[in-house]
């Protein structure tokens, strides 16, 4: 069947043939019936679509024209369905035909019927806006055109034409952002680097963009450490945000920064680090947020803790404290630790005291350290040692200090997965060790201090106790040599010394803690002596403690006397 062209005519000529052979020959014969000739009626017709432009943007608009031409030889009712894109949306009131507006219709529902007669041309036209980017980065729509027409024989005849497929490739600055850090385990102290990169794989440019990111709690910014595309901008901080301008299609950006890990100081610190990055930037005149991946980095920090206590915790010179220290490991790390513990210099640790979770450990000492090998997690050491208090080094130091502090420390080091090594120094608690004794402090002067050859000085005397615990006092040394005792000239305290009698002692009685004593005595030099005679004072007591007696003795000042020799 063909169609024979005339100018809004149309024919359809038809013609059929048939294929023989004869017995007489094996040649194949055709033999041709006569032309039919049947008029063709109905409309002819074309639809066109296309838009304005073939790329756009996020937020673009864009014309649609549709196009419908009548080739056949009768007129139609069209009705044009054009189904929209979910990317895009109608502009209100923005439909066409013929350049008449056709206010509140929509395409997506159907636009209102229209006819077309043979040899015209219909158009349309509207407007819709991109409000999302497709996956493909491409928007296809395609019109449809409904009709039907009345045949010469008065028949109803219903038809569907296509148009062609209009594709718009989307030009998208959909920006990418990329978080990264150089570490995946970390501790308190250690110091990170982050990286953000930020791309734009779409066929426009972002204007406006800032970058910013939050830092994770538990971790401080290190000042003048970003760069940006390795140049530095020591003044910018990336929690106030970074500006990078325009970002071009196809540019990437590498933002760099250094964040140090605060210290962890209790068990509510966090235990993981966790940072997102933002980006804010304009395109299509729209602002637009873009968040990063999340950035999680697990803090190993081992649980150790070290307790000392020490009993008694009162105690005199002479006495013998316990001390126990606790060391405890209450993470899922293991560590090697190492303790240290210096006794103050009027401490001296006994020999073969220590033992270690029971245990007795001979040859180690507090003071050098001991080598505690590794602590499991979840686990417990006890160490414990003894230190006796002596006399002479506690009696002097006591008379300004009462009691003795003292701390452990301990060393530990243990192993991230990423098989760096930390090095901790922990310091225990404070142990107070009370010391309690009497402390007698004498002062004298002698007055005159140039006296002649067989003359008489008066020893002014004051004697304290600035102790805690009260003491029985006896002075010795209280005369020069071959000096004899005149009398008491006075002082708040009566000394009982009989008449005509040289004592060898002065018996002060019990003095109490915190107590003074004062008194002065006459004393005739030998009249043989001359030149200078110095000397001291001894004061020699005793004091209960435990229902212990102990005894205790102490020098005054040194005094001076000048004896000059009498003239002929």
């Amino acid at each position: 069947m063909s169609e024979i062209p005339g100018t809004l005519s149309h024919w359809l000529k038809n013609q059929s043939l048939v294929r023989f052979s004869s017995g007489t020959t094996e040649l194949e014969q055709v033999a041709y019936s006569n032309t039919v000739v049947t008029p063709w009626v109905g409309p002819r017709l074309k639809v066109s679509k296309r838009c304005n432009v073939t790329t756009a943007a996020l937020g673009q608009s864009l014309t649609y024209q549709i196009e419908i031409v009548n080739t056949g030889n009768r007129a139609a009712m069209i009705r044009v369905v054009d189904p929209l894109s979910l990317e895009t949306a109608l502009l209100p009131n923005s439909v066409l035909r013929d350049g008449i507006p056709l206010p509140g219709v929509s395409p997506t529902q159907g636009l209102p019927p229209a006819e077309v007669a043979p040899g015209a041309v219909l158009t349309y036209h509207f407007q819709v806006v991109i409000v999302r980017v497709p996956g493909n980065l491409t928007l296809l729509n395609q019109a449809e055109v409904k009709y039907e027409f009345v045949t010469t024989d008065s028949r109803t005849v219903n038809g569907t034409e296509k148009s062609n497929v209009v594709e718009v490739r989307i030009e998208t600055s959909r920006l990418e952002v990329s978080l990264q850090v150089d570490r995946s385990n970390t501790f308190a102290g250690d110091i990170l680097m982050y990286t953000v990169l930020v791309s734009n794989p779409g066929f426009a440019a972002a204007t406006g963009a800032v970058l910013t990111v939050r830092l994770p709690q538990g971790a401080i910014f290190i000042p003048a450490s970003v760069t940006i595309n390795d140049m530095f901008a020591p003044q910018v901080t990336p929690d106030a945000g970074i500006d990078l301008g325009d970002i071009g299609p196809g540019n990437v950006i590498r933002v760099q920064y250094r964040v140090q890990v605060t210290q962890v100081t209790d068990s509510q610190a966090p235990d993981q680090l966790s940072s997102e990055a933002v980006l804010k930037y304009i395109t299509a005149g729209k602002q637009e947020v873009v968040y990063s991946n999340v950035v999680t980095l697990i803090i190993v920090e081992p649980q150790i803790s070290v307790v000392k206590t020490v009993s008694p915790a009162i105690t005199t010179p002479g006495d013998t404290a316990r001390y126990h220290i606790t060391v405890s490991n209450k993470s899922n790390y293991a560590v090697d630790a190492k303790l240290q513990d210096v006794l103050p210099a009027a401490l001296v640790f006994v020999e073969g005291s220590l033992s270690w979770n029971g245990v007795k450990r001979p040859g180690t000492n507090p003071n050098i350290g001991i080598n505690l090998g590794t602590l499991t997690a979840r686990s417990e050491l006890h160490i414990q040692f003894e230190a006796q208090v002596e006399n002479e080094v506690a009696a002097a130091e006591i008379s300004t200090q009462h009691s003795y502090v003292n701390r452990a420390a301990l060393l530990y080091t243990f192993r991230l997965p990423d098989s760096r090594t930390v090095q901790r120094r922990l310091i225990s608690n404070e142990a107070v060790l009370e010391v309690r004794l009497p402390v007698i402090q004498v002062h004298v002067e002698v007055f005159p201090s140039i006296v002649e050859q067989g003359g008489t000085v008066t020893f002014n005397v004051s004697v304290s106790n600035t102790g805690s615990l009260p003491a029985r006092v006896q002075l010795g040394n209280i005369l020069p040599q071959g000096a004899k005792w005149v009398g008491q000239e006075g002082g708040q305290m009566q000394l009982n010394i009989p008449e005509y009698s040289t004592p060898r002692y002065l018996h002060i009685g019990e003095l109490g803690a915190g107590s003074e004593k004062e008194f002065a005595y006459l004393v005739q030099l030998a009249p043989e002596q001359t030149g200078i005679l110095q000397g001291n004072l001894t004061a020699l007591y005793t004091y209960e403690w435990n229902a212990q007696r102990r005894s205790g003795e102490t020098r005054s000042n040194q005094y001076t006397i000048l004896v000059e020799a009498q003239d002929e």
